[in-house]
């Protein structure tokens, strides 16, 4: 199957440009007489695998959102709805995406089937909850919620981005630094410092040169050993058996300063996706499944996963979440009054709020302090480096004043 992009003619003479899936022009031309189009001309575009494998941005899919709840409000019908996105949307793979969904509702599948078939742009929540909103017949509200939840997911990623770029930069910035001193400058100046001594070096100067020697000499270990790091990381993120992805997501959750905000993160994401599901009329065990898809964290979504069993064979909600270590005592307390009260989603709401303040004043507090810290080990290192390299001009003036 190919996707082709055509220019057809209407009854009255008007030009329709569109994406059509065929086996050939032939049947391409087939299908837009059915439609009620005469072809004029078409050229195929990329594969339906290369759409598959596609990544669709955070942001597309929030227009998406928000277009479809806006138009489906407003009545218009969901076909129509699609059209004006396809010929709308100007990222070219999104674009291709919606063209082949439009073609398959108009071939008569359901809307959720259609998404289903593009996992890497349309996830198990979000295909999910078009699913229950479909049977509810609610649509816009699901899209409506999915917007919500996408913004947000957005507004969390751009904070946190934003509070990791000076430090991520001053980290650079000290790295280059230190690495021009010790294998350009501290070169340059060790047979001065050697010339200029009259007795044994100072301890710190005696390291200063051996840890430029080191460098000197193992040079390409630099970009050797972060390569190497990140590439087994990479191995073991694609390669490696669950248990071991879960150990890492695990090990993850226990770093420090960090760990806590991607706890909450993805504690956060679970409540808003599981409150979510559960609003839109699944029940608890089919929301639970669609959710542990979406935490985004192995360990914390097995711990759902061992929850979900528990509750499947009779136990309670709260006492379910109860058994892992990994849910905290504010998101048990919330389970055991949602259960209680029958408003679970509201519960979850709650739990999101909660935890979206928290990581909220985590960025802003990570913020704030690294500024200060780095600026002092970036001091302390060149006060180190200066030291080193005068204390033995110092030491020889020192001598020759007595």
């Amino acid at each position: 199957m190919s996707t082709f992009t055509y220019r057809a003619a209407t009854a009255n003479g008007a030009i329709r440009r569109g994406r059509l899936v065929a086996l050939n022009a032939q049947e391409l031309e087939a299908r837009l007489r059915l439609l009620g189009l005469d072809l004029i001309d078409a050229w195929p575009q990329s594969t339906r695998r290369w759409i598959r494998s596609a990544s669709i941005p955070r942001r597309e899919l929030i227009s998406f959102c928000v277009h479809l709840e806006t138009t489906l409000a407003a009545r218009v019908h969901l076909i129509d709805a699609l059209a004006d996105l396809a010929e709308a949307t100007n990222h070219p793979r999104f674009r291709e995406v919606i063209s082949v969904v439009l073609d398959n509702v108009r071939e008569g599948k359901a809307f959720s089937a259609a998404l289903r078939e593009h996992p890497q742009a349309f996830n198990r929540v979000f295909v999910g909850l078009v699913e229950s909103g479909e049977r509810s017949g609610r649509l816009e509200e699901v899209f409506a919620r999915l917007a919500a939840n996408l913004k947000w997911q957005d507004e969390i990623a751009s904070a946190t981005k934003k509070a990791l770029t000076y430090p991520a930069f001053t980290f650079v910035v000290l790295v280059c630094t230190t690495m021009f001193i010790l294998l350009y400058l501290v070169p340059q100046l060790s047979v001065f410092i050697r010339s200029m001594s009259g007795g044994p070096l100072p301890a710190q100067t005696r390291l200063l040169l051996a840890l430029s020697e080191g460098l000197q000499a193992y040079w390409y270990l630099l970009p050797a050993i972060p390569a190497a790091l990140a590439f087994a990381w990479l191995a073991l993120q694609r390669q490696g058996s669950e248990e071991t992805k879960r150990r890492l997501d695990a090990w993850r959750l226990r770093l420090p300063i960090v760990g806590p905000i991607l706890s909450r993160l993805a504690l956060a994401r679970f409540a808003g996706l599981f409150g979510l599901l559960y609003a839109s009329g699944l029940p608890v065990i089919a929301a639970l499944e669609v959710a542990e898809g979406g935490i985004g964290n192995r360990a914390i979504a097995h711990a759902a996963q061992r929850a979900r069993d528990a509750i499947s064979q009779g136990s309670s909600i709260g006492d379910a979440f109860a058994e892992s270590a990994l849910f905290p005592n504010l998101l048990l307390r919330m389970v055991r009054i949602g259960e209680t009260t029958g408003e679970i989603d509201k519960a979850m709401r709650n739990v999101t709020y909660f935890y979206e303040r928290e990581i909220q004043e985590s960025i802003e507090r990570l913020e704030s302090l690294t500024e200060p810290v780095l600026t002092l080990i970036l001091g302390a290192l060149l006060g180190w480096l200066m030291m080193a390299v005068l204390g033995p001009i110092y030491d020889l003036i020192s001598k020759l004043k007595v």
